[in-house]
């Protein structure tokens, strides 16, 4: 069954109202302040009543006995809500005091309700199954279950295991030391209800890193605790028949690729997370002008209602943007007697009648259609006013070590320079321009660094955002992770510095559709994901937990080591020594920007080797390049980045995939990806075309998802406690807190939970401020090198 966690979750809840069948038909639903929460998340107050509910209580209330009625309990595995349970049906609780009929509180031995049918929103401890089954209350109970919902969804084959906000602080800051594991559980926890939701007992591999040369990796101890966790409920799961594909679950860190949060990127979902103003992550406010002239001003949602995103959502803005335009001119060429009559055309009584009958239905559909075009229009206003199309070049070119036509990218020092000094390029894309440079020239040092933000003339923000990049992967290294995760067995590096020697344009096979201009990236995680798939993904970089044929080994090699400082003594395939000037082109590309720009080099910084010849400095500056994002063999005259007639190979590329698809077995094992850290829309723009490629399915999962702009803040806070009004530091305290589920089976759940915390947070985007954040101050440690 394919999966789809936006549906999981609310079949878990109709499952259970469907099922309880009075024989007086009518039921009473009753919730905790928790359950209820996450109920009414999911399902809307109508749906529930409609499933003969006759009415919802909570059970922190005062209720009337109603025993000619049968309950159905929807519960937080808490001692709170189990005693509860427990007195509702006289049982006896030890946490009570006994009144003179014998019972908690002195209530007469009556059960409040004619039975229970009660569900656990997620593993109900043993101790708490202990004290039911010991109450005697039992006998009236007719059901009791465990429920798999304690996650997140962003889309079908996409989960989240959030924290209650500050993530990245939360797993990368030095600052948290005891939270971080208690946060590396909570997500082991989640991450085990999500196999629960797919039925699923994956075999477990990981990230494995050299300590001391990468730095502290994350997914080693969270791969431990997941695999533990599933062991605890490995025997209540059913059990997979002989011939069943095996799941993999992959866990890797945001080490792995740092830098696909920074790009720029072009799939529709990106583009408006990243060039507009989202309220509460969903809502985007617009004025639309009426026909009469007027204005008016107008929300679209952004969810699993608007079929229009989620038709659009993860294609490229010029194939969306092609798509929705086709879809306005079917709409109104399909209902040409309303636009007719709305130009002031005479119709007949049955045109009228048709016009009547299909107006509602017309408008809805053409509202939404109105709403994303606009929403396009707003985007490419933006694309060129921040002059994203050179930037994102620079980008590519920058990274990929080539340019669109596969020959080596010499001009970014000449580039470069006049992107910091550009006084229309704005500061926030000043900043991810550079970082992607600082990674794609690893012999930087941190003064060197420091010196270009200065010449930049960054925030204070900015600064730390660069220091502060240390402490998510090591800055001489990064390069270097990248090309190992991206690399097949049979491929050799033809490029220390750049990753054109991984995958060229030249690379791609003949069915496959070359990527856009501005679109070349290849994410580290589409490689990991392909390499599951076709079964070259390295056993020295990605471990088993245990190997599918040795289980007996699962308790042997578990735990071992502490969370905190959990490495490895593999020793490292030979890695390219980038450090190393006179081999790389940012010999050539610091010389120029520091003679541009006036800084002094510390050293001298002549190439032995890699200079580029005159002929070769002649090679056109990205200016003067063409403005589009094109696939390179496009003509020029489909260019124009806001024109309608944007093609591509969009829809040869669906067919071939499509016939593909249909034509494997559909019985091959998933293959589920999880990012600590974060993951990008690029990231899951991979996931759906190495699904679509190989016709496996591919789940996708973290910790949350990343906008560019919130990364960078984050990460720029990381060095820094959090303070406040005040004046005082305040202590982060672990995400179960507020919560109400992933702590230890001696703290009650619903005495920890804050209702008012418990919701997604989305920060509103930053404008380029020089005054640093005021809820933090430094710490006095930085990046690590």
């Amino acid at each position: 069954m394919t999966a789809n966690f936006v549906e999981s979750k609310r079949q878990e809840f109709i499952n259970a109202l469907v099922g309880v069948r009075p024989r007086e038909r009518f039921k009473v639903v009753v919730v905790d302040v928790r359950s209820l929460k996450l109920l009414n998340r999911v399902l809307k107050l109508s749906e529930i009543l409609e499933h003969d509910v006759a009415r919802i209580e909570k059970i922190e209330n005062n209720r009337k006995d109603d025993p000619s009625i049968e309950a159905l309990y929807f519960l937080t595995p808490s001692k709170q809500s189990v005693d509860t349970l427990i007195a509702d049906f006289g049982g006896a609780s030890s946490a009570q005091p006994r009144g003179p009929g014998g019972q908690p509180g002195g209530r007469p031995n009556r059960p409040k309700y004619r039975a229970a049918h009660v569900f656990f929103t997620s593993e109900l401890p043993d101790q708490l199954l202990a004290r039911v089954k010991k109450s005697g209350i039992t006998q009236h109970m007719k059901a009791l279950k465990e429920l798999c919902i304690e996650y997140d969804s962003h889309g079908n084959r996409i989960f989240l295991t959030r924290l209650i906000n500050r993530p990245l602080y939360r797993l990368y800051s030095p600052l948290v030391t005891r939270g971080f594991n208690d946060e590396l559980e909570l997500i082991s926890k989640k991450l085990v209800n999500v196999c629960g939701a797919l039925k699923e007992t994956p075999v477990v591999r990981y990230l494995l890193l050299d300590q001391e040369t990468y730095g502290d990796t994350k997914a080693r101890p969270l791969a431990f605790l997941f695999h533990t966790e599933m062991d605890r409920i490995r025997e209540g799961m059913p059990k997979d028949a002989d011939d069943k594909p095996q799941t993999e679950l992959i866990i890797v860190d945001r080490s792995a690729d740092p830098i696909a949060p920074i790009l720029h990127e072009f799939t529709y979902e990106a583009m408006v997370y990243d060039l507009l103003e989202i309220e509460d992550g969903i809502k985007y406010t617009y004025t639309a002008k009426l026909g009469s002239g007027e204005e008016e001003v107008k929300t679209v949602q952004l969810d699993d209602n608007d079929s229009v995103w989620q038709e659009f959502r993860y294609k490229h803005i010029s194939e969306a943007q092609e798509g929705i335009m086709k879809q306005f001119k079917e709409l109104l060429g399909s209902n040409r007697a309303i636009t007719d009559m709305q130009a002031g055309g005479k119709l007949n009584l049955n045109k009228m009648r048709d016009v009547i009958t299909s107006m509602p239905q017309f408008k809805v559909q053409l509202t939404l259609l109105s709403a994303h075009i606009t929403m396009m229009e707003k985007c490419m206003e933006q694309f060129k006013k921040r002059s994203l199309n050179d930037l994102a070049m620079l980008e590519q070119n920058l990274v990929m070590g080539t340019t669109p036509d596969d020959e080596k990218y010499f001009s970014g020092d000449i580039d470069i320079a006049d992107m910091l000094i550009n006084p229309d390029i704005e500061m926030r894309d000043k900043l991810r321009l550079l970082l992607v440079f600082f990674i794609a020239n690893p012999s930087l040092t941190e003064n060197e660094r420091q010196k270009l933000a200065s010449l930049a003339k960054f925030s204070h923000e900015a600064r730390e955002t660069i220091k502060n990049m240390g402490l998510v992967m090591r800055w001489s290294h990064a390069l270097d992770l990248i090309k190992q995760v991206q690399e097949r067995p049979s491929q050799t590096t033809k490029s220390k510095w750049g990753l054109s020697g991984m995958r060229s344009s030249n690379s791609h096979k003949p069915d496959e559709v070359k990527p856009y201009d501005l679109s070349r990236y290849t994410p580290a995680m589409k490689n990991v994901l392909e390499g599951s798939i076709e079964g070259y993904l390295s056993e020295d970089l990605f471990p088993y937990v245990v190997p599918p044929d040795k289980p007996s080994q699962a308790r042997s090699v578990a735990g071992v080591g502490s969370l905190r400082s959990s490495g490895s003594a593999r020793t490292t395939p030979t890695m390219a020594q980038g450090n190393e000037r006179s081999e790389s082109p940012a010999t050539s590309m610091w010389s120029t920007i520091a003679n541009t720009v006036g800084l002094q080099t510390s050293d001298t910084r002549a190439s032995t080797g890699s200079q580029p010849t005159p002929a070769q400095r002649q090679i056109k500056s990205l200016r003067s390049g063409r403005p589009t994002w094109q696939k390179r063999e496009s003509s020029p005259a489909s260019t124009s980045v806001s024109s309608t007639s944007l093609t591509s190979s969009a829809a040869a590329a669906t067919a071939v995939s499509s016939t593909r698809q249909t034509s494997r077995q559909q019985s091959q094992g998933r293959v589920i990806l999880f990012v600590i850290g974060g993951i990008t829309f690029s990231e899951i723009r991979a996931a759906e075309e190495i699904s679509r490629k190989h016709g496996r399915e591919v789940i996708i999962g973290s910790t949350h998802m990343i906008e560019p702009e919130d990364f960078l803040y984050e990460v720029s806070t990381l060095s820094f406690e959090v303070m406040g009004d005040n004046g005082r530091r305040i202590d982060i305290k672990p995400s179960l807190f507020a919560f109400g589920y992933g702590g230890p089976p001696e703290v009650d759940p619903l005495m920890l939970y804050d209702e008012r915390s418990d919701v997604p947070k989305w920060r509103s985007k930053l404008s380029a401020k020089d005054e640093p954040p005021k809820d933090v101050r430094s710490a006095g440690s930085g990046s690590s090198e």
